[in-house]
Order: C-alpha cells, then sequence, then structure tokens
C-alpha cells in the first residue's frame, strides 16, 4: 500500500514536470518564432531600399576564357 502511494506520488511529480518543462519549451519556441519573422520582416525592405535597376550589389568579374 506504502509502495502504490509512493509511485502515484512520484508520477503525480514526473507529471508536473513534464507540464512545466513543455511550457518552458513552448515560450521559448514562440520567441524564437517572433524573433525570425521580425527579421525577415524588418531588415530586409531596409536592405533593398537603396538598390535600382541601375546600380548592382557586386560587379560581374566572371572571366569566360580562363580555366582552372
Amino acid at each position: 500500500m506504502k509502495r502504490n502511494a509512493l509511485e502515484k506520488g512520484f508520477v503525480s511529480i514526473l507529471f508536473i514536470l513534464v507540464i512545466v518543462i513543455f511550457s518552458f519549451a513552448e515560450r521559448d519556441t514562440q520567441k524564437a518564432f517572433e524573433k525570425y519573422n521580425t527579421k525577415s520582416t524588418v531588415a530586409t525592405p531596409r536592405q533593398i531600399d537603396n538598390y535600382t535597376a541601375e546600380t548592382s550589389e557586386k560587379k560581374d568579374t566572371y572571366n569566360k576564357a580562363t580555366r582552372n
């Protein structure tokens, strides 16, 4: 009888720990998701504002005549 009550207490403590760990993981995932979305939607327009059809990011330095 004592062993049965001890096992039930142990299982309930483990269950509570799993719920707490899951809530922390969910919160961290939500923070990472918000950080990723903020970076991709806010930082990208700033990077492409100054580019036009006349200016390119880097010059074409590829030489077709040379071999490696």
